[in-house]
Formats: C-alpha cells, structure tokens, sequence
C-alpha cells in the first residue's frame, strides 16, 4: 500500500519546485532592487555579457544531453532548452544585481 501514487508524487515534485524557483527570483529581484550592485557590468561589460551568455547556454545545453540520452529529442527539447536558458540567464544577472557575486568573489 503507497500512501502517495507515482502521479501525484510528479504533480507534487513539479509545482513545489516551480513554486521554489519563483520564490527564489522574487527574493532575489527585491535584493537586485535594494542593492544594484552594477559595479563589476558596468566596469566590464563585455565579460559580464559573455559570462551570462555562457552560464545560460551552458546550463541550458544539457538539455539536449539528456532528451538524447533517454531517446527524446523532439521540438520539446528545443523549448525546454530556450526556458532553461532564459531561468539560469536571468537568475545569473539577478545574482549580481544583488551583490551577491560580489560578495562571494570579494569585488568592490
């Protein structure tokens, strides 16, 4: 006897983790607007878009890895792919609008 069925556990595991990650960009936005931490774009604006630009392409591109490996690529992957750029992208911005890199990797 389950006391939770396999559905429900899917259903359950995919709203609390999409519930996670928009908590987690709204924490960080409120950060990014009570901080601006601009210092590091504004000083190196070339790296900063480049290191974005790598952080969600490179984040996003395992999903094509993945739908290959488990024999589902389809135009799905291509979608997930741009929705996985796009939250690893914006979450790398909001991160340094926050302060947070630079409080990690000790910028001032």
């Amino acid at each position: 006897m389950t006391i939770i069925s396999k559905d429900n556990a899917n259903a359950l595991t995919k709203w609390g983790l999409v519930v996670l990650v928009i908590l987690c960009g709204l924490y960080l936005l409120i950060l990014s607007i009570l901080f601006q931490d601009l210092k590091y774009p504004r000083d190196h604006p070339y790296l900063f878009t480049l290191e974005t630009l790598l952080f969600a392409f490179g984040c996003g591109s395992i999903i094509f890895l993945m739908a290959h490996g488990r024999g589902d690529l389809n135009i799905n992957t291509v979608i997930e792919f741009i929705v996985v750029s796009l939250k690893f992208g914006i979450f790398h911005i909001l991160l340094q609008f926050s302060g947070f890199y630079s409080y990690v990797f000790g910028y001032d």
